[in-house]
């Protein structure tokens, strides 16, 4: 099975990267269509599968996260929980914040995330993402809203 979200983890924020989507943007661009990933945002040539793992934006507030099980992406969120750099943020005053955060598992079998906690590049509604930035004070609400639906 090809891992669906390849974390890394800053001081104050993690990276969620949808693996396979960008695999997608590589080919392409080694194919000749893009040399940057701004370029390829409408009309490339992604298989299904490879769309399937796009992170998607609906808005400001609103994502689907790629087309794995929910317990993918609770399982992420767990490791960003147990890095020593989360403990460390913690430990330095670093408080979850309430932002409201809802998940809810839909029929393609995407978590649609609702909140002000990940940041990315575009806020465009149906933008396929390969990776956004979720905040550590946001870590502990977003496990809480996803844990039901593993």
């Amino acid at each position: 099975m090809q891992p669906w979200y390849n974390v890394e983890i800053s001081t104050s924020h993690a990276e969620l990267t949808a693996t396979t989507y960008l695999r997608g943007w590589y080919r392409i661009r080694e194919e000749g269509g893009a040399k940057d990933w701004r370029e390829i945002a409408d009309g490339a040539s992604y298989t299904d599968e490879e769309r399937a793992a796009a992170w998607i934006t609906y808005g400001p507030s609103t994502f689907a996260t790629p087309a794995a099980p929910a317990a993918a992406l609770l399982a992420t969120l767990q490791q960003i929980a147990d890095h020593p750099a989360y403990d460390r943020w913690r430990k330095e005053g670093g408080e979850p914040t309430p932002t409201g955060v809802r998940a809810q598992l839909g029929d393609d079998g995407r978590l649609t995330l609702v909140g002000a906690f990940i940041r990315h590049p575009s806020a465009k509604d149906g933008d396929h993402l390969h990776s956004v930035e979720v905040l550590f004070s946001d870590i502990a609400p977003l496990l809480e809203a996803v844990a039901p639906l593993a």
